[in-house]
């Protein structure tokens, strides 16, 4: 009787694949191994999800698999259910959900088998005066524990090269892979906790062995940070690991810092600053069990990490924590179903929480803790609207803000800026015509940028040279329009010459260490000036910042996404946090036109609570989330008419009869135009679905995605379907 193996393969199809074992006869791969079969005119790696003895196909239209390429499977089995449970709420292909879980390395098929140096420190007080380089790397390895593997060097910003010197001297030594058991291994004492922090410390330390979804909402400055290194101890103390997510790469790098600083454990960090071969040396750390404490960005939710005791979500309001692209999971979401399942308690933390933890919260889904008070005796900023009417504005700085710089920073403080625009400006307009310099593949207008100078489109990528000469009219009056964080850089320098400026923006710390340098020069606390993007606004401790200003609160004010009041107003918390953290007292300043804007009036007279719950009654009225459930089916086509047939066909579906159960509450919009109609030549339509039952959403969509994937035109475009959307379009 012959054994017929079903494979998934990342290849964009909702199917699964029959082949028949290998020909040489070798074991039978076991459910969760990767294999190498032909597909089509190509070999791809597959993932056997089950095994069978009986096939609808003839035995002899079907290949064999070419080789398998794991003993044992690589996810344990509750990470392989997670994998299977992603895939089926978010509606996307099993095979390339399956395979999204595995470093990139694994994907493409390379060896598992894990090949790692690790060194042990010898010599405790080496003699290096003559050698400050040397002195240098001997300092960066006090950070690391005395058994230190490869993949630990990354994390500052060293290779195993550097090393060489080192162990020619006999201060390091090869060794072998440390065996640890959890324990809380300590290099400087915990901070003494004040009231709020040690009552929210004792309620979630005594659910540390159950699942409980914990929401600790504390302002800016309230020593969160804290509270989780003391529950990190806690639950190595028990014998469990913890994972930390963060949602932006930059944020790893102080985190990383404080968990190294008070713990002598293993640390891995998972982010996309490090190398494939890093990620899948971390990974396969972490696998083994030689890391205690896993930090890492959205995907590092997929990581396997033996005996884990607790998950903790920082900023877990952050948009970035959704994948905007191929397999749209949510981090935050799939990491409160894999605590779930772990049965182990969770931690959301954000000064800003998103509305729907706040509803969760209200309907006491999740325990909400609080921490009213920052830490360490500091004064909660202030704040003081500026309003741009009737007031000259240069280059996005208006005369009452230069005023409020000059002061600041002669009395030795630091001033940080944020806009979220990168480049010099949004766009460049002829005077004489009117027109702006648009992107020939997207509807959007080319951002200039000076430093390299250049027209550039953020979206697709698209880059040109910059003419000055009107396409339309041939005048020579092209001109900026609006600022970017590059033109604003340029004014205050114009302004302000002798105080050093420090932009961070995704252009300014792409380098791999730029970002790192430009915090140590900041945290030296020598009065200078901060001008970056949201980037800069998350999670960052500025000690000597008194004052914090949104450049531009207005850019948000009118989007169309339902979503924009909610971030907008998390953005101007969450960058005003940054003033006044420590002992000097700090205001955030906000340039507007729209000063009596509700959103801005509620912020910073109630506070994010009061906007929080006026927001929610909106959304409530208007059965918007988190009152009802949302599925957006995206279609990309060069012909735009080719994109609205196929949704529209797909919208006539929705009103089969057998579907009349799930639709009678439905509500949907469109087909029309996403909110950028045309990206990379690719003309963009959708069709947006809210339901208030989430089981009879997913119903419906499992059904239309069955139905788009029998269409003949589906296969000729491109097409997807985003489940609890954070963006339209």
């Amino acid at each position: 009787m012959n054994t017929y193996l079903h494979i998934v393969i990342a290849s964009g199809l909702r199917q699964v694949f029959t082949y028949l074992p290998a020909s040489d006869q070798s074991p039978l791969p076991a459910i969760g191994c990767r294999v190498l079969v032909s597909f089509g005119r190509s070999q791809r790696v597959g993932l056997v999800v089950a095994h069978s003895d009986v096939c609808d196909l003839p035995t002899d239209k079907l290949k064999a698999v070419l080789e398998t390429l794991d003993s044992t499977p690589l996810l344990p089995d509750p990470l392989w259910q997670l994998g299977n449970w992603a895939a089926n709420y978010y509606q996307h292909p099993t095979g390339d959900a399956l395979l999204h879980l595995l470093p990139v390395r694994l994907r493409q098929g390379h060896n598992n088998q894990l090949i790692s140096r690790y060194w042990q420190r010898v010599d405790t007080s080496p003699e290096l005066g003559r050698a400050p380089k040397q002195a240098q790397i001997w300092q960066q390895l006090q950070t690391l524990p005395e058994i230190f593997g490869e993949h630990l060097l990354a994390s500052i910003n060293l290779a195993a090269k550097d090393l060489k010197p080192l162990l020619e001297k006999g201060l390091i030594g090869l060794t072998q892979p440390p065996q640890l058991t959890p324990a809380a291994n300590l290099q400087t004492q915990p901070l003494q906790l004040n009231d709020e922090q040690q009552a929210v410390y004792n309620r979630i330390s005594k659910q540390s062995h159950q699942f409980a979804c914990h929401l600790l909402q504390g302002i800016t400055g309230s020593g969160k940070t804290e509270v989780y290194l003391q529950l990190i101890e806690h639950c190595l103390k028990q014998g469990q690991r913890a994972l930390i997510l963060v949602p932006e790469i930059g944020l790893t790098h102080q985190l990383l810092a404080r968990l190294q600083q008070r713990f002598n454990n293993p640390l891995l960090a998972l982010h996309s600053g490090l190398t494939d071969q890093q990620r899948l040396h971390a990974w396969q750390q972490s696998r083994l069990g030689q890391g205690d404490i896993i930090l890492g960005t959205r995907s590092a939710i997929f990581t396997p990490i033996p005996n884990l005791g607790l998950i903790i979500v920082d900023e877990e309001h952050d948009q970035a924590f959704k994948q905007q692209e191929g397999f749209r999971y949510h981090a935050r979401d799939v990491a409160i179903k894999r605590a779930y399942d772990a049965n182990i308690p969770i931690l959301l933390g954000s000064a800003t929480p998103s509305l729907e933890s706040l509803d969760n919260s209200r309907r006491q889904r999740y325990q909400l803790h609080k921490l009213n008070h920052r830490a360490g005796g500091a004064s909660q900023q202030s704040y003081e609207i500026i309003d741009l009417r009737q007031q000259p504005v240069t280059a996005g700085i208006s005369e009452r803000l230069s005023k409020i710089m000059h002061q600041q920073l002669q009395a030795g403080h630091q001033v940080l800026l944020m806009l979220n625009r990168r480049g010099f400006a949004p766009s460049l307009q002829c005077q004489a015509c009117g027109q702006t310099v648009t992107c020939p593949a997207c509807d959007t207008s080319m951002t200039l940028h000076k430093f390299p100078a250049r027209l550039h489109c953020h979206h697709c990528d698209h880059r040109q040279a910059i003419s000055y000469s009107c396409s339309y009219c041939q005048a020579s009056q092209m001109r900026p329009l609006g600022s970017g964080t590059e033109r604003i850089e340029e004014e205050l320098q114009r302004q302000f010459p002798a105080y050093p400026v420090h932009r961070i923006d995704r252009d300014t710390t792409r380098n791999k260490g730029s970002l790192t340098g430009m915090l140590e020069q900041i945290h030296q606390g020598q009065p200078c000036i901060l001008i970056g993007t949201q980037m800069l606004a998350k999670g960052h401790h500025f000690p000597h910042v008194t004052a914090a200003v949104i450049v531009d609160a207005d850019s948000s004010l009118f989007c169309s996404d339902f979503r924009a009041p909610e971030r907008l107003a998390q953005l101007i918390i969450q960058t005003s946090g940054r003033a006044g953290r420590a002992s000097l007292p700090g205001t955030a300043y906000i340039q507007t036109y729209q000063a009596e804007h509700p959103v801005i009036t509620s912020l910073t007279q109630q506070g994010y609570n009061a906007f929080a719950e006026l927001e929610l009654q909106h959304r409530q009225a208007s059965l918007l989330p988190p009152f009802a459930y949302m599925a957006l089916f995206l279609v990309q086509a060069r012909q735009e008419q080719a994109a609205y047939s196929l949704l529209t066909w797909l919208q006539q579906q929705i009103s089969q009869p057998e579907l009349a159960a799930s639709t009678q509450a439905l509500q949907h919009f469109g087909p029309m135009p996403a909110t950028m109609p045309k990206r990379a030549n690719q003309f963009r339509v959708q069709l947006q679905l809210q339901h208030p039952s989430r089981t009879h959403l997913q119903h419906l969509c499992r059904h239309l995605c069955w139905l788009l994937e029998q269409h003949p035109d589906s296969k000729k475009l491109r097409w997807s379907l985003d489940i609890d959307p954070q963006e339209l379009g």
